[in-house]
């Protein structure tokens, strides 16, 4: 394969970008907890999810989706802290997922951080080794390969906040691994735990269903209805109703969603918004409706019989995913890792447009924020954009391209 010869080569400076990398997410984490300190920004979203968690087991679930109880256990938890108010974040997980939080609880909040950031690791590099492993039954080759989409920008985002996204990418490369073996009703049941985060199928979903992939359509039925039916039980009817208020109020606007490290259209409006008081966000919903059906339509007018060619067809869907949903963030952004590597493995995409994906968005975040401390100690007045906007920003982008370069050329 051409990649095996690709990854052959010393790419010495390769391997120094990715230690420089390296070296930059552990600058930007030790920097954000001394001056910002724990579980504020770091650790911010694991917080929320520790809140919910206990919040099911002493109050019930249908109290985990009422903002008020969220910010009376989570003002509890960062006291210790130094932080008497805090804006709570919301959990939006149906009430299964959370159920799978509750181990977590007993070390408390900072134990249960440092258990969960293992944990994931853990299953993060292992998962991935045997990934690439059943790809080409010769991991060690792509050691450098396996390095750049650990270094990726969303995947330091995903431990930075204290994100869930491994289980999507997990959920990602088995279901791309059964379908690829043909075995259907299992990439369904892979493909369910990305309900999680269902914004992800909004466009996967459709064209599978179009393009008469029942026996996925099935087993992701056989998936949902598992998952529903065990968050009915847990939850009850008020459980699953205080879910769906919440994901309405969250629908016209909760404000903690961090819209500022979103990589669709709606961070553009909000940037839009705030660099020159524009109100494009009707315009901003109109443009990605638009982009996510002619994404799917040409989508469609290119789907084979073949898995492999339905595979390719994924890239632009997914991407284009990412740039319309309207509750993106560039650590979900994760779930795209299996399906990138596996079309540079099969020598579908090149490399160096991987390496765009995973390299430039830390090369861009560093530069801006050397610049904007050079300013700041010029005394330039800049305006208050969060430094995770930059590489969002860049992800957008290449998301933007690889939807119409997969569309023109079936990566």
């Amino acid at each position: 394969m051409r990649i095996a010869s690709e990854t052959r080569r010393p790419y010495r400076s390769l391997r120094l970008v990715l230690f420089a990398v390296g070296l930059l997410y552990i600058l930007i984490t030790i920097g954000t907890i001394h001056y910002g300190g724990l579980f504020s920004p770091v650790g911010v979203d694991f917080r929320a999810f520790f809140a919910s968690a206990r919040i099911a087991v002493t109050s019930g679930f249908p109290e985990v989706y009422h903002l008020a109880a969220q910010k009376e256990i989570q003002t509890a938890l960062m006291a210790p802290y130094g932080s008497p108010e805090v804006e709570p974040g919301a959990t939006f997980f149906l009430p299964a997922f959370i159920l799978l939080l509750y181990p977590f609880l007993p070390p408390g909040l900072l134990g249960g951080l440092i258990a969960w950031i293992v944990l994931n690791l853990i299953i993060l590099i292992g998962y991935s080794i045997w990934f690439l492993r059943s790809e080409t039954g010769k991991p060690g080759e792509y050691s450098l390969l396996l390095a750049m989409a650990l270094l990726s920008f969303p995947v330091f985002a995903n431990f930075f906040f204290g994100q869930v996204n491994v289980w999507l990418l997990v959920c990602m490369g088995e279901f791309i691994r059964a379908w690829g073996e043909g075995k259907r009703v299992r990439g369904g049941l892979w493909l369910s735990g990305l309900l999680l985060k269902p914004q992800i199928l909004v466009l996967m979903f459709p064209f599978l269903v179009f393009s008469g992939e029942w026996g996925i359509a099935g087993g992701f039925a056989i998936g949902a209805a598992a998952i529903g039916m065990i968050s009915l039980v847990i939850g009850g009817t008020e459980g699953i109703k205080a879910w769906a208020a919440l994901l309405t109020h969250h629908a016209t606007r909760l404000p903690t969603t961090g819209p500022g490290i979103m990589i669709n259209l709606r961070m553009v409006s909000e940037l839009l918004s705030l660099l020159f008081s524009l109100d494009v966000q009707r315009i901003a919903g109109i443009v990605a409706i638009a982009i996510a059906l002619l994404t799917l339509w040409f989508s469609l007018r290119l789907r084979e019989q073949a898995p492999e060619e339905k595979l390719g067809v994924m890239v632009p869907l997914l991407a284009a995913t990412f740039v319309t949903t309207w509750h993106a963030h560039m650590h979900m952004a994760m779930a795209f890792i299996p399906l990138l590597l596996h079309q540079v493995i099969t020598g579908r995409m090149p490399l160096r447009l991987f390496g765009l994906w995973t390299m430039l968005p830390p090369a861009v975040y560093f530069l801006c924020v050397a610049d904007i401390v050079l300013l700041t100690v010029s005394g330039v007045q800049l305006p208050p954009i969060e430094g995770f906007t930059y590489p969002a920003l860049v992800l957008l982008v290449l998301h933007l391209f690889l939807t119409v370069h997969c569309l023109r050329r079936k990566c």
